[in-house]
């Protein structure tokens, strides 16, 4: 079996990105699964599609919004300018009607000098028949004024008219995009609520679909396919997802490893030392009691506990102990793990326990990032061989 970066975490890569790559890389022992996998995979694509035409559709809603909202602008100053050049042209009218009533009546009270008007009233008629001439000849031209200016003002009002028309549809179909951006956006996150959770979908099956694919390696003694397994969940499922695929492996696996529930006296005092540490959260580099402890740090400090003292790292350690047959297993004793980081070293150590949850196959140890101090079953990928103080 393997295990992969225990002790630390695994970057991240987008889901998407790296399903084609992870599919294409498995040992694959079950077609079906590979099946199911491949329809949520296109399933995704499809998603994905229908979410970036929305967008596109959003966008392109949007811009025709921003227009009509410019064009309403523009009408609304155009009534404001007309409405403004109707005041300006009615006052101009009134004016000029008080000053022609004015002339009018001063010239027909106090007979002004006014050839024209000298002349009307020099006409062969009646002093009717002159006045009836008079008013037709100026106060004739006021009638007319006022009939330009009532024209002008119709045409004014008409064009008015029209301009609030062209406003009032401009706003009704702004308003019908406005409804349609919101309904697009509504739309948008639908899609994307239904992508995520066909995404975790895509992330569970792939995570499950790696267990088969890890245990079967194990068993066929596929170091490889171990390997590739567990490498393909953590890319979709991080560090979590890797030690699922791990300790599904070590579920698995038949116990290789033999050993007894007792021991020396010194070998069963570290042990119960260590014991005193279950729960005691992980801490790279750690070797404080009751705060934080790694892999090693753990051993060294249960053994000096028991009397003895050992190296601190774990490749040192594995280099200076007594090496034993892994049939002859105490409490006590530790198993030690090369490579499981891909450094190529002894990079993990835990400790026979020899009786626990387990049987004879418990350990204790401080196993990674994110754990505590704890007792687990006995794994035997990269297993290098163990060793006794």
């Amino acid at each position: 079996m393997i295990r992969v970066r225990r002790r630390g975490t695994t970057q991240s890569t987008p889901l998407l990105v790296l399903v084609t790559v992870v599919i294409s890389s498995l040992f694959v022992p079950s077609v079906a699964r590979a099946d199911t996998i491949a329809q949520t995979q296109a399933e995704i694509a499809q998603l994905s599609s229908e979410l970036s035409q929305q967008e596109k559709t959003s966008e392109i809603t949007a811009n025709e919004y921003d227009a009509d909202k410019a064009n309403l602008a523009t009408l609304d100053e155009s009534i404001v300018n007309l409405q403004t050049k109707e005041k300006v042209k009615h006052a101009a009218v009134t004016t000029t009607s008080a000053k022609l009533v004015t002339a009018i009546v001063r010239a027909y009270v106090y007979g002004a000098a006014d050839a024209q008007i000298i002349a009307l009233f020099n006409q062969d008629a009646t002093s009717s028949d002159a006045r009836s001439v008079y008013q037709d000849q100026v106060i004739g031209n006021l009638t007319q004024l006022k009939n330009t200016y009532v024209q002008e003002k119709h045409s004014l009002d008409k064009t008015i008219s029209e301009v609030a028309a062209q406003r009032a549809k401009a706003q009704q179909q702004t308003n019908a995009i406005e409804a349609l951006l919101a309904q697009n956006v509504k739309n948008e996150k639908q899609t994307q609520a239904t992508l995520d959770v066909v995404t975790a979908k895509l992330k569970t099956e792939i995570i499950a679909y790696e267990i088969k694919v890890g245990v079967a390696a194990a068993r066929a003694k596929n170091t490889a396919g171990e390997e590739a397994a567990v490498a393909a969940a953590s890319a979709v499922g991080g560090q979590n997802a890797a030690n699922e695929v791990i300790d599904a492996i070590q579920a698995a696996l038949p116990t290789l490893i033999y050993g007894t529930p007792a021991g020396s006296a010194q070998g069963e005092a570290a042990l119960a030392a260590a014991k005193t540490q279950i729960g005691v959260r992980y801490v790279w580099g750690g070797e404080t009691p009751g705060q934080g402890f790694d892999c090693s740090g753990l051993v060294q400090w249960a053994w000096a506990k028991a009397g003895f003292v050992i190296p601190r790292t774990t490749e040192s350690q594995w280099a200076a102990l007594r090496h034993i047959p892994l049939t002859s297993l105490q409490p006590g004793d530790l198993l030690f793990y090369y490579n499981l980081d891909g450094d190529h070293e002894v990079d993990h150590v835990v400790m026979y326990a020899g009786s626990g949850p387990w049987g004879t196959s418990t350990t204790i140890a401080a196993a990674h990032t994110g754990t505590n101090v704890s007792l687990a079953p006995i794994f035997t990928f990269g297993l290098v061989g163990a060793a006794r103080p």
